[in-house]
């Protein structure tokens, strides 16, 4: 009876110590999968905004340049004024 008992509480301990070694092993590589899906999600946030400066500093440039061509011949006032409105719909997009 004593021994039943005993084979049994071995028994027990030893799942239970496999299963706290499985444990240990396997919880690092589930908080290690959340963190990269959150870096890929802020990675994917990231690259949009970059792109949508990078398109804003596009029509600021063209807008700097539309401007000196008009301060040096004083023409291009249509230009401007499509540049202009491309860089207001822009902002008002963003």
């Amino acid at each position: 009876m004593i021994q039943t008992i005993l084979g049994i509480c071995g028994g027990i301990s030893i799942i239970g110590g496999a299963g706290a070694i499985i444990w240990k092993v396997l919880r690092p590589a589930f908080k290690m999968s959340k963190r990269v899906e959150k870096l890929e999600e802020y990675n994917d946030l990231d690259y949009k905004r970059l792109k949508a400066l990078e398109e804003m500093q596009k029509q600021q440039s063209k807008c700097l340049a539309a401007m000196l061509n008009h301060q040096i011949t004083g023409n291009g006032i249509e230009n401007m004024k499509r540049i202009r409105d491309d860089l207001l719909e822009s902002i008002i997009d963003k």
